[in-house]
């Protein structure tokens, strides 16, 4: 079943002015939403990544006229990674000041200004580097680090019920392997992939490699996503992925990625390393387009 989204969910998720989407629908005849019984606009799945990804492309000089002729993976393929405007010592200094309410009011206003997309490149993935450095170079407690983590992932939470669907192509799983606890780049993950149009089952973190194939085989997954944080020996990440290829079906891909992974760091056969945030989207479209 497709979702319907009232106009301001659309304006929510994808950071559109609720104005500016009616201006659009006047000029440009895009998007074109249908009405419910009170007359009230409803939009599309379809209609809601378009316009996620024509406002991506605003804001890299892309004139909407011209994009809104272009179907959705045309628009995709224009895309390129937009330019990080995370201050990182402003963040640090909300966590030093140990008032959850003032970061959360922080956090929430870059998710609105942004929108769910942008605040995962923008915000998110860079401050979780950043936050990182920082405890690394003892300038957070771990209770600062406990708080980031826990504000952004109600925040991500209540903005991917929004875009809950479960019609998306292809069943992805996200989990990670035993031994692994770092849940924030599943995520991430989870949230792009759920933008991008899959369907996501999230397991958590620290599943044995027995679990993860019973899993797999259960649900009738297309794709396992795996997360390998900078705290995971990449050697004993290569042995347990060949372990895991050689169990599943080989029609089920095995997406990973994480800072646990060198770029150049060759992969068992059947294993496809993920390098960044960026390069998900694209994979997550190709595989579409391959099943279309």
């Amino acid at each position: 079943m497709n979702a319907q989204h009232s106009i301001s969910d659309v304006s929510r998720i994808a950071g559109i002015p609720k104005d500016l989407l009616r201006m659009w629908e006047r000029r440009y005849g895009y998007p074109k939403p249908a009405r419910n019984e009170n007359g009230d606009r409803i939009y599309s799945n379809e209609e809601l990544d378009k316009l996620i990804a024509i406002r991506h492309l605003q804001e890299q000089g892309k004139r909407p006229g011209k994009l809104m002729t272009l179907d959705l993976p045309q628009l995709r393929s224009m895309m390129r990674a937009p330019k990080v405007e995370l201050d990182s010592d402003q963040l640090v200094a909300l966590l030093e000041s140990d008032d959850p309410l003032v970061l959360r009011g922080w956090l929430q206003n870059q998710l609105v200004r942004l929108g769910l997309r942008s605040f995962i490149h923008n915000v998110m993935a860079p401050a979780t580097r950043a936050l990182g450095h920082a405890w690394a170079a003892g300038r957070l407690q771990v209770h600062q680090e406990h708080l980031y983590t826990e504000q952004v992932k109600s925040l991500i939470r209540q903005a991917l019920a929004e875009v809950y669907r479960d019609d998306g192509s292809p069943m992805v799983m996200l989990t990670t392997m035993q031994g692994e606890t770092h849940s924030l780049g599943l995520l991430m993950v989870e949230a792009l992939l759920r933008i991008g149009g899959a369907a996501v089952i999230p397991f958590g973190t620290d599943m044995p490699i027995s679990e993860i194939i019973k899993a797999s085989i259960s649900h009738e997954v297309d794709v396992i996503g795996l997360s390998f944080s900078c705290n995971f020996h990449s050697d004993e990440a290569i042995a347990m992925l060949s372990g895991l290829r050689q169990r599943i079906d080989p029609r089920v891909r095995i997406w990973i990625g994480g800072a646990a992974f060198a770029a150049d760091l060759v992969m068992p056969e059947g294993v496809e390393l993920i390098g960044s945030l960026h390069d998900l989207e694209q994979v997550l479209a190709a595989c579409q387009q391959q099943n279309s």
